[in-house]
């Protein structure tokens, strides 16, 4: 078991000091010279040379060439649309079309970006912008005067200027901003000091009737056939909103609540997080990755676990791992294995060790230290995600494959997807270099804190110092985009609930508690048939916000990094029907077992079965009164117990 891994160690700035590479804090210049990190340094500068090619390509064919037709191409390389302004000229009386013409081309250009981050799609924006260039190069054929005196013969020269004047421009205000941010927290004597709080009130130690509602909302869905899907929101594959980080969630979810209120409890809790498991299988879910593959590095492998593609490789790894820390007994089952069908001919089959294995050779060879989410794209969220399946089946199994990688990872996260203010960029482009600053308000770095908290504490730390600085100066309402990414409906739900999951797990009772009574009074809970709902919220929103209600200060930490000790000859709660037995607490302590039931609507004897006693062996069971049980050869004891409202049951061994 690893609990003490140096990526626990927090590391602070010293006054005065000229630290090194791996010491400095967030935000440090790398090697105290580059604004970046060093391979963010060598892919802007590859991007920038192949731009500098494009601009001298432009100059070349301008003086070589008088052609307009050329000319127009040329200057449609240098920037998307570009070309139309040489149909531009002062005498042109097509002078507002060719602008108007290279004004659509360069919106139609964004619009492929935005779906390049959306969807992976690399090739799009870069055949728009060479298309735009060819259909400026035949500007006639779109209406354009082809005079002489229509044409800006001067655009060959200006444009490229132009372009280059506001590239330095840009670039000159971003290094300066990033130097003078780089150098600002080594002179902070205590850079990742953790925020006043004031004292912690301890976690409660059940889940209350509306905790239990709500997790019928999960249970509903969970407990289904693997390939049912009632429920569940299909609106894209690709986005936030898909079906896959549904079933992470609500996977996740059930793991923490396990965890700290029923690590005692199998039954419908394992089928719930294995049905949801094999759910991930389901061609339904990850057939985007054929797309995305294809038009993002262009491969016709479908094989989604093979390749830049943790947003289902890492999340299910995340899962799994998770579940198998809140649960001893699930790791003396064999390895889940998972099959992933594109067609008869064409399947591809994971256990759970090779999934592991897959991500850490993966991890190795990353030239960013982290992996890209999908094609390109590299988010420091999703990577946090991942990592801490890695660090977890460390623990779990007594591997060290984590604490290879964490040095480096780390490394990386500081000099590579960190801004000037020392916050994390929401992704940067592998290809590029180029990053996207935080996205969704506070919603994403908060988000990165519950995670990364179970691999760099002090990191968490000091992003949700940064977190609490702008829920506090902007206010929860501001703070928060006001679109749900579990199904893109306006609602502010989703953000309230994942903010509230991270101040819960970074133990910010204050934080968590003015975001759960906001959620209350904003997005007000109904109840049909003993189940919560709140409307317009998403699927997602409702799993993230069972991670805050059932969660504790430290618990994904301590989920990850400190997995439940080996209860086979322990007592449990192995059996109870469903939705008829609600199970609230069931933890064991020494060999006794302590449970809190729940029927769910009428009062009765309700039948349950106890697991992991000793067989012969006699059992005082305590509930109004003390009766005995003897466990059968197979070490049960089933049970009739008359429910009406919360029952509380102790097993202890008698004598």
């Amino acid at each position: 078991m690893m609990t003490n891994s140096p990526a626990d160690m927090p590391r602070r700035g010293k006054p005065g000091a000229t630290a090194g590479r791996r010491d400095r804090p967030i935000g440090a210049l790398v090697a105290g010279v580059l604004p970046w990190g060093p391979v963010t340094c060598r892919r802007l500068a590859r991007t920038a040379g192949v731009y500098g090619c494009l601009l001298a390509l432009t100059v070349a064919l301008g003086a070589v060439s008088a052609n307009p037709a050329v000319q127009a191409f040329a200057v449609g390389l240098t920037a998307p649309g570009a070309g139309f302004l040489v149909w531009a000229g002062a005498d042109s009386p097509t002078q507002m079309l060719a602008v108007g013409l290279s004004v659509a081309s360069f919106a139609t250009f964004l619009a492929a970006v935005v779906l390049w981050f959306a969807t992976g799609n690399a090739i799009l924006p870069v055949i728009l912008w060479l298309g735009a260039a060819l259909a400026a190069a035949d500007g006639p054929a779109f209406g354009l005067s082809g005079t002489p005196d229509s044409q800006w013969t001067e655009a060959v020269t200006t444009v490229p200027q132009v372009a280059v004047l506001a590239l330095v421009l840009v670039s000159t205000v971003h290094v300066v901003l990033r130097l003078a941010g780089g150098r600002a927290p080594a002179r902070s004597s205590n850079v990742y000091a953790a925020p006043q709080r004031g004292a912690q009130p301890p976690g409660k130690d059940e889940l209350s009737t509306e905790d239990l509602e709500l997790m019928r909302l999960i249970y509903d869905r969970a407990l289904q056939p693997a390939d049912a899907f009632d429920g569940f929101e299909w609106v894209d594959q690709f986005q936030t909103a898909a079906v896959r980080y549904q079933i992470n969630f609500m996977a996740y979810a059930l793991a923490i609540a396990q965890r700290v209120h029923l690590s005692a409890f199998d039954g419908y809790l394992r089928t719930a997080q294995d049905n949801l498991a094999a759910k991930l299988t389901d061609r339904r879910v990850w057939r985007y990755w054929a797309w995305e593959n294809a038009w993002g590095n262009l491969s016709l492998q479908a094989d989604p676990i093979a390749r830049d593609n943790i947003m289902l490789s890492g999340f299910l790894a995340a899962q799994v791992t998770y579940h198998r820390a809140a649960s001893a007994r699930s790791r003396n089952d064999p390895a889940p294995q998972f099959s992933f069908a594109h067609s008869p001919e064409r399947q591809w089959t994971y256990a759970y060790p090779q999934l592991i294995d897959v991500l850490v050779r993966q991890y190795r060879t990353a030239r960013f230290g982290l992996l890209a989410c999908e094609p390109n794209w590299i988010y420091p969220l999703c990577n946090a995600i991942t990592a801490t399946a890695l660090r977890g089946a460390d623990a779990i199994h007594g591997t060290a494959h984590w604490q290879a990688i964490a040095p480096r990872f780390r490394e990386c996260l500081e000099a590579e997807f960190t801004m000037a203010d020392g916050r994390l960029v929401a992704c940067r482009s592998s290809y590029t270099g180029f990053a996207i600053p935080p996205l969704g308000g506070a919603v994403m770095p908060a988000f990165a804190c519950l995670f990364l908290n179970a691999l760099f504490p002090d990191i968490a730390e000091h992003q949700w110092d940064l977190v609490r600085r702008t829920v506090s100066i902007q206010g929860a309402h501001r703070a928060v985009w006001p679109i749900d990414i579990g199904n893109y409906r306006i609602s502010r739900a989703s953000g309230y609930a994942a903010i509230a999951a991270a101040a819960v797990e970074m133990g910010d009772s204050d934080i968590a508690g003015q975001l759960q009574d906001r959620l209350d009074r904003t997005y007000p809970t109904q109840v049909a048939a003993h189940v919560a709902h709140r409307p317009n919220a998403s699927l997602w929103a409702h799993a993230v916000e069972l991670m805050a209600r059932c969660g504790r200060a430290g618990a994904l930490h301590s989920l990850v990094t400190e997995p439940a000790h080996d209860g086979a000859a322990a007592p449990f709660l192995q059996a109870a029907g469903y939705p008829d037995v609600l199970v609230a607490r069931a933890v064991e302590v020494r060999g006794a077992l302590t449970l809190v039931l729940y029927p769910a609507e009428r009062a009765g004897l309700k039948p349950i079965t106890i697991g992991g006693l000793v067989p012969g062996r006699r059992y005082r069971l305590l509930r109004h009164g003390a009766h005995t049980v003897t466990a059968d050869r197979n070490g049960t004891a089933h049970l009739n117990v008359p429910m009406s409202g919360r029952t509380e049951i102790h097993i202890a061994p008698a004598g």
